[in-house]
């Protein structure tokens, strides 16, 4: 009764906020009268009355987390990002497509019509790398979150894929409360919960279809699982952890850490020995899929670890992860982890901050990434040490010894890091997500409407969306050098294509700057545009 009284609550928040206009697949929700859902609150309230209500103060600091929590699902659904747009979202749903019809190398046969020595990359959409050996183009990024989405597209439908996110987050939330009452208290778990929901970086990528949630969840998984005393457990843990490296192969340190929280009950060897097998499957798998793909078990679609990590980098990242970490997590955060740290058994201080320091090591040495939202990296991490956090301030909180005055203090802890969230959110267009990103159905419709069926686009950005959302087949242009240009023109007439270019804000300077000495022996027509994307038709001479 008190999840539904809070997150009747919630809802109003919403509708009286933002408004309620859902659709995904054939549902759809709309409202914008809270009034409607406040009387349903009251009604709630009123049963909850008849019942009988626990020591007030405790209800209402209950009633309170609550409504956080369920409020920043609501966010989720509210604005979350059903559209398939740049590298990230296009790549990994792509991929779940890919992996549905059994296979992992596409055939990418508009590569045949092209004669350049780089065809296969040219014919590489964003999301996606060229075969070693020639056969195809394969998923440039980890397949873990691809196979989850193609799970989900199996039972629900196409549309299911944007559900991933949202979905790994709830059950994310749901093993943060298990593993802080393992830990601690109701309250303590509580806490926690509701601190998770609204870590800005947390609320950011609940609602888009990205990996971050999915890495999150396994990681959350694995620790969970391996608190269980059983060897059975301790396998799944294992697996878990697998699945995270599976996912986002750089979370190798902290899955590796798993099999050692593993070893407790009766018989701790045994159960660190099914850990590390269950592991150990994931990690093959990956080794795996890697040498499938890429031609070595390491190698991965990102490059050359040379190129990705460097010790040059360590200065600049500390300052961006501890810098843009105070933005994210607030000044309530930090003191709360150092004081859990302090107050904390051995187990909810050394894990968290095991897995913490395994998940950021490696970023530290990556290639750098100025903003906040850089933080989602770190998030499998940063989510295990919220809850030391929470336990540190719940003690601050408990301090007085009144449970009034801990209700109140932890009432206005919720109040500020909420506040402090929404309002990053919302100054760093987080809400608008939705609408910045209606811009890539909406080029592929104009594409769709306004060109021959066997057109070919040339895109950057735009490189998968317009094959998503345009249908047409699509090449990169910045792959292509200025001596290619108007061959590589000339070859996709010969096929009976006609040419277009789809430059989105600065693409156009830059197409321009790149092609200045040898457009001039093609024939360009400015053909339309829509918002910041512009659209060029090209014409060689027979």
């Amino acid at each position: 009764m008190d999840w539904l009284l809070a997150a009747s609550i919630a809802l109003a928040i919403v509708v009286a906020l933002a408004g309620i206009d859902y659709r995904i697949g054939g549902v759809a929700l709309k409202s914008h009268s809270a009034g409607r859902v406040l009387v349903i609150s009251l009604v709630l309230l009123a049963i909850r009355w008849r019942i009988g209500l626990p020591a007030l103060s405790a209800w209402l600091m209950r009633i309170t987390l609550l409504v956080a929590i369920t409020g920043s699902i609501a966010s989720w659904f509210r604005f979350l990002l059903s559209t398939i747009g740049g590298a990230d979202s296009y790549g990994y749903v792509s991929a779940s497509h890919l992996i549905a019809s059994g296979q992992l190398v596409d055939a990418a046969p508009i590569a045949d019509w092209i004669s350049a020595a780089n065809r296969l990359a040219i014919a590489s959409p964003l999301g996606w790398a060229p075969a070693p050996d020639g056969s195809g183009i394969v998923p440039a990024y980890p397949i873990g979150v691809s196979s989850v989405m193609a799970l989900f597209s199996a039972i629900g439908g196409s549309d299911a894929v944007f559900l991933v996110s949202p979905i790994m987050a709830l059950l994310t939330l749901a093993l943060v409360y298990r593993l802080a009452r393992d830990w601690h208290d109701g309250e303590t778990a509580l806490f926690a919960t509701a601190l998770v929901a609204w870590n800005p970086v947390f609320v950011a990528y609940a609602k888009q279809p990205m990996s971050d949630m999915t890495a999150t969840f396994f990681v959350m998984a694995a620790l969970v699982l391996a608190m269980r005393a059983s060897a059975a457990t301790a396998f799944v843990a294992g697996l878990a952890a697998g699945a995270a490296v599976i996912t986002r192969p750089v979370l190798l340190i902290p899955a590796a850490i798993i099999p050692f929280a593993s070893q407790r009950g009766d018989q701790p060897r045994r159960r660190l020995v099914f850990s590390v097998a269950g592991l150990a499957i994931g990690v093959l798998a990956q080794m795996a899929i890697q040498d499938h793909l890429f031609g070595s078990p390491f190698s991965t679609g990102y490059g050359a670890a040379g190129g990705l990590f460097a010790i040059g980098n360590l200065g600049t990242n500390l300052k961006i992860f501890f810098g843009h970490g105070w933005t994210v997590v607030g000044p309530l955060w930090l003191p709360g982890l150092i004081v859990g740290i302090f107050a904390a058994r051995p187990d909810p201080r050394n894990l968290p901050l095991a897995v913490g320091g395994g998940v950021l090591l490696p970023y530290l040495f990556y290639l750098p990434f100025d903003h906040w939202e850089t933080l989602r990296f770190i998030l499998p991490g940063l989510v295990p040490l919220t809850i030391v956090a929470a336990d540190g301030l719940m003690h601050v909180a408990r301090y007085p010894r009144n449970a009034t005055a801990t209700a109140v203090m932890v009432c206005a802890f919720m109040a500020i890091v909420t506040w402090r969230s929404e309002h990053l959110l919302r100054i760093s267009s987080a809400w608008d997500i939705s609408a910045l990103e209606a811009r890539y159905p909406l080029a592929g419709e104009w594409i769709n409407i306004n060109t021959p069926a066997s057109s070919v686009v040339m895109a950057n950005q735009h490189s998968g969306s317009l094959r998503w959302y345009g249908k047409r087949q699509t090449i990169r242009w910045d792959f292509v050098t200025p001596a290619q240009l108007t061959t590589t023109v000339r070859e996709l007439q010969s096929h009976g294509a006609t040419v277009y270019v789809a430059l989105e804000g600065d693409e156009v300077a830059m197409f321009d700057r790149k092609f200045k000495d040898v457009i001039g022996q093609l024939q360009v027509d400015h053909v339309g545009s829509i918002r910041n994307v512009s659209f060029r038709r090209l014409l060689a001479a027979k």
